[in-house]
């Protein structure tokens, strides 16, 4: 007596069986890239000491990436065409959505490079953005902190900088007696 609903299930799974080979090949490869490359990325760029915060951005972004072509190229292996290509095609969504996202970041970020490459902008020199005036006390590619005459310290993202008119003062000289 063959059950039919046994019986296709063991077809099924006897048209599967042959490719399981190349579907665990693919998984090991995978996984082992994905983490290859993101560990490589995160030494690249804390060696160019960019901020942690991009650092973490990055690398979560290109693993992301990674197990959206892994588990496409799983798809394909298994037969599923349709589903590899739609898969796949969510990261081009996920990329618009991001890039939409990330227009501030971008902004800080291009802003600091030049802000960083200034000469007359560092630490220590006092600068004045809209009621803000104080003494730089710490610049990195994100964000600037200026501690004003009360002892406050604001945090103002680069983009303001690229944004306004800001003044850097001159330096005082003490006077002498």
């Amino acid at each position: 007596m063959e059950i039919p609903l046994v019986s296709e299930m063991i077809r099924e799974f006897m048209t599967y069986l042959p490719k399981l080979p190349t579907l665990l090949l693919v998984v090991i490869i995978g996984v082992s890239l994905i983490r290859l490359v993101q560990r490589t990325t995160r030494r690249v760029l804390l060696f160019a000491r960019l901020d942690k915060a991009l650092v973490q951005f990055v690398t979560t972004f290109i693993a992301f990436a990674g197990w959206v072509f892994l588990i496409s190229l799983i798809f394909s292996v298994l037969g599923f065409p349709q589903l590899s290509i739609a898969f796949s095609g969510s990261i081009a969504l996920i990329l618009l959505g991001i890039a939409s996202n990330a227009n501030h970041l971008i902004q800080d970020l291009l802003a600091g490079i030049f802000l960083i490459a200034e000469p007359d902008f560092t630490v220590g020199q006092r600068v004045r953005l809209n009621a803000i005036a104080g003494n730089i006390i710490g610049l990195d590619i994100k964000k600037t902190k200026v501690r004003d005459e009360t002892g406050n310290i604001h945090v103002i993202p680069n983009k303001m900088f690229d944004a306004n008119v800001f003044v850097i003062e001159p330096e005082q000289k003490e006077e002498r007696s």
